[in-house]
Parts: C-alpha cells; structure tokens; sequence
C-alpha cells in the first residue's frame, strides 16, 4: 500500500476508543478524505497539536476505501490568533462545516482550498466585518461547486420590484407573485448585498455593510440552503 503525503486542513476532529482520533481532513491533491490518527490524544503522542481543528497540516497517510490511517501528521499554521477569539474561531468552524457537508469524497477541490486557506488567513489577520467576510466565504464555497444562488432577479419571471423571497428549493429569490408559502422574505437591498459579497474578493468582503439583523437572516438562509443541498 503506497504512503500518500500532502497538506491539508483539519474540518473535523473527534475522539475514538481510548486515544485515537477521527479526522476529516480537506487536502490539496485528493480533496476530502476521513482518517484515523491512532494515540493521537496521548500525551506523548508524535503528532502533538497537529490535528487540532482548523490546523494546515502536512499529513501522510495510508489510503484506504473507507478511513484513511495516518502515519505522521506535520503542523504548518495554528492560526493561533484566529483561536483566541471566540467569534473568529466560531466564523472558521461555520464555514469549515459547509465545506465537510458539501466536499466530495477524494475529489480534488483546489479553487475551495485556495479559499478556505485565504479566509483563515484573513480571520487570522483580524478583520472588522466579520460577518461580511463569513458570509461571503459561504457564497463563494457554494459557487464554486456549482449552486451560486440567484440574487439579482425573480428567479421565475426576472421581476426586480417588490418584495423579495429566497426559496432554497430553487436556488434563489423569488418576487411575492412567484414565490410560495415556504419561501422566506428579505429585501432586496440584502440580496443585492449577498450578490456584491459572491462577486467580491474575499478581501474587499468589509466594504459590504449589512445590519445585525440582516446578518442574522442571511445567516440563516444559507444554513438553510446548505442543509438542503447536503440532503439532496
């Protein structure tokens, strides 16, 4: 069996028997793959903090069909700053879920792990709007593996006055004549501004200003929409 090696991202780490750890790590070269660091929670472990969430790691590894075994796991950035603030660690982890509910299995993603790795960067660095920057890293996952929602327009007639709706069963918003009773109502200032955060760069993501509430909403929908899509 040949040894793989690579970096990688941890987005999921959770305890197994007495001391080992199962990990979904998202690599550069084979995309998402799950495996299990054997006595990684020992205290005289090799791997140390290495497989500590959120960490990029150089990992090699075994793979197999169904969990991957690591052989020796390699820390190359903590983001020791994004870790000490609560919020900044709570942004990261909500992203690093849409990415472990939507990744595929073991097929390369370099586009969402060139983001994923900007946007740790970029909490790492501090970042005044926070929300805008969660947000916009959401959209900007989605589009990428194809599920961009529609924003601009009434989805089924291209209407732009009125009440706007988002329907997650269709990707997108929907004007008060189109929608349906499930569809959930926002304005069309905020799905200008969800648009505006998809096109930015992940950098520029501050100049886009929403309220608490329209944080909030936005927030929630894409919940929705992500929950929805990893059901499909």
């Amino acid at each position: 069996m040949a040894l793989l090696k690579g970096d990688g991202f941890v987005l999921r780490a959770r305890p197994f028997a007495e001391s080992d750890l199962i990990l979904t790590l998202f690599t550069d070269a084979w995309g998402r793959r799950t495996a299990i660091a054997k006595r990684a929670r020992r205290f005289d472990s090799p791997f140390g903090a290495s497989f500590d969430l959120l960490n990029h790691v150089e990992v090699v590894f075994y793979p197999r069909a169904r969990m991957d075994l690591v052989s020796q796991g390699t820390l190359l950035e903590g983001f020791g700053d994004l870790k000490r603030d609560l919020e900044r660690v709570s942004a990261a982890l909500a992203v690093a879920r849409v990415l472990d509910r939507l990744l595929p299995l073991h097929q390369q993603e370099r586009g969402a792990y060139v983001l994923f790795g900007r946007f740790l960067a970029l909490l790492d660095a501090g970042t005044e709007r926070l929300e805008a920057a969660r947000l916009a890293a959401t959209l900007k996952v989605l589009s990428l593996f194809g599920h961009r929602p529609h924003l601009q327009t009434c989805l089924s007639c291209g209407g732009t006055s009125g009440q706007f709706l988002f329907s997650g069963e269709r990707g997108g918003v929907l004007c008060g004549r189109c929608a349906g009773g499930e569809d959930v109502p926002l304005s069309r200032g905020l799905a200008l501004a969800l648009d505006s955060l998809t096109r930015l760069p992940l950098e520029r993501s501050g100049v886009v200003v929403l309220s608490p509430g329209e944080a909030t909403l936005a927030r929630d929908l894409l919940a929705a929409y992500v929950d929805r899509l990893a059901e499909a």
